[in-house]
C-alpha cells in the first residue's frame, strides 16, 4: 500500500459513513489551518465530518519522535498523537465551527493513553476518530473537548483527548496583560547560573531539544525550564508566552531522567512514554524562570519495577502552569489500551496552543 496517497480504515465500521470519500495523506495542510509557520511542521492532510460533532482526522507522522528522529528502531512517540489532536482542534474549529484565523486557541487539558508500535523507516498514516463536546453553556464562550481515537496505520493504538477555549484577538489581549500585571509583582529574579542536562539523559542525542537545566539550590526532582527560542519545532513561529506542548515535552524529559539506565546500556535513554494525564492553569512568561518539580504518583511504581508513573508540576514565582500526571515504561513488549480518560467540563484557561 502507498501511505502517501490514500488509506481506507479497515475498522471499526462505524468510524466512516458509507461513501465518505476516503482520507487523503498526499500532502499537509496549509501551515496556518494549524497555526504552524512551517509546512514541515504540519502533521494533518485532510479531515471529513461524519456526522453531528464527528470527524476523521487523517496525519502522517514523518518521524519518530516529538522533536527529532532518533535514527534508530524505536516506538514511535505519543506526543506525536498530542501535537496531532492539538492540530486538530485549531483545523476542524476554523474549518467546521466558523472560527475566524486570527482567533486564539488556549489549552486547559491535555490526556493520553497509547500503546504506539516500533517505526524504524517511512512516515506513518495516521487517523484519529474525533467525537467533539461543548465544556460551557455559555453562549458567548467558545470552549470545547476532542475525544479521539487514534489509529495507527489501521490498527487502534489508544486514545487521546484535548480540552481548550477560543478567544477572539481583543479579549485573548485583555487576559493576556491581566496575567502579565498579575505576575510582575510576583516575577523571580533573572534567573541564576544553569547547566543543561546531558542530551542522552532525556531521550537525545542533540542539545538542542534539552529543556531542563540543573541550578543551584535545587534538588535532586527538580530542574529549571531551559528554552531555546530558536527551536525550530517548540518555536516554530513567534508566541507571547510558553507554549504547552513546551511544558509537557519538559514533563516527559523529567520522568526520563528520573528512570535510571540499563545495566551496560548507552546513548539516549529509551523510556516509552504511555499516558498522560495534565492540567493546564496558567500561561507561563518568556522572561522568568520555570522550575519543573516531580514527585512519585500514589501508585508509583508496578511490581515488576517497569512502569512507572510520576507527579509533575512547572511553578512560575507563585503560579502552577501545569499539573501532568506521567506513566512511563521501560519493559519490551505491547500494552492494551485503557479506557478515555474523561474530560473535566469548564475548566480555566491556561495556555495558548
Amino acid at each position: 500500500m502507498n501511505h502517501t496517497n490514500r488509506l481506507l480504515l479497515p475498522a471499526p465500521h462505524d468510524l466512516l459513513f458509507d461513501g465518505c470519500p476516503p482520507l487523503s495523506f498526499a500532502r499537509p495542510l496549509p501551515p496556518a489551518d494549524v497555526h504552524k509557520a512551517a509546512a514541515a511542521e504540519v502533521l494533518l492532510t485532510d479531515a471529513r465530518p461524519l456526522g453531528e460533532n464527528r470527524f476523521a482526522v487523517a496525519a502522517l507522522w514523518p518521524r519518530n519522535t516529538f522533536l527529532a528522529h532518533r535514527a534508530t528502531s524505536s516506538p514511535c512517540d505519543p506526543l506525536l498523537a498530542a501535537e496531532t489532536i492539538r492540530q486538530s482542534a485549531i483545523h476542524l474549529s476554523h474549518t467546521f465551527c466558523d472560527v475566524p484565523i486570527g482567533h486564539h486557541f488556549v489549552l486547559s487539558g491535555l490526556d493520553l493513553d497509547l500503546d504506539l508500535p516500533v517505526w524504524d523507516s517511512g512516515p506513518l498514516p495516521v487517523v484519529l476518530g474525533v467525537t467533539s463536546t461543548k465544556t460551557t453553556t455559555n453562549p458567548r464562550r467558545m470552549a470545547r473537548a476532542l475525544n479521539a481515537d487514534v489509529y495507527v496505520a489501521g490498527l487502534h493504538r489508544g486514545r487521546c483527548a484535548i480540552r481548550f477555549e477560543v478567544l477572539a484577538p481583543r479579549r485573548y489581549a485583555m487576559i493576556r496583560d491581566r496575567a502579565r500585571q498579575a505576575e510582575r509583582p510576583a516575577q523571580q529574579a533573572a534567573a541564576g547560573a544553569a547547566t543543561a542536562l546531558p542530551p542522552e539523559t532525556v531521550g537525545f542525542h542533540d542539545d538542542l531539544h534539552v529543556l531542563l537545566a540543573t541550578a543551584q539550590g535545587l534538588p535532586d526532582t527538580a530542574w529549571q525550564l531551559r528554552l531555546r527560542r530558536d527551536h525550530p519545532v517548540l518555536f516554530d513561529h513567534e508566541s507571547d508566552h510558553i507554549s504547552g506542548m513546551a511544558l509537557l515535552e519538559a514533563c516527559r524529559q523529567a520522568a526520563t531522567a528520573l528512570t535510571p539506565p540499563a545495566p551496560g546500556a548507552f546513548g539516549p535513554r529509551q523510556v516509552a512514554l504511555t499516558a498522560v494525564a495534565s492540567s493546564y492553569q496558567a500561561f507561563g512568561e518568556l522572561d522568568s524562570p520555570v522550575t519543573i518539580t516531580t514527585l512519585p504518583a500514589a501508585h508509583g511504581h508496578s511490581p515488576d519495577g517497569g512502569t512507572r508513573t510520576l507527579q509533575l508540576t512547572a511553578r512560575q514565582g507563585s503560579r502552577t502552569l501545569i499539573t501532568a500526571t506521567v506513566t512511563t515504561t521501560t519493559t519490551a513488549g505491547t500494552r492494551s489500551p485503557g479506557p478515555t480518560v474523561p474530560h473535566h467540563g469548564d475548566q480555566t484557561k491556561a495556555v495558548a496552543s
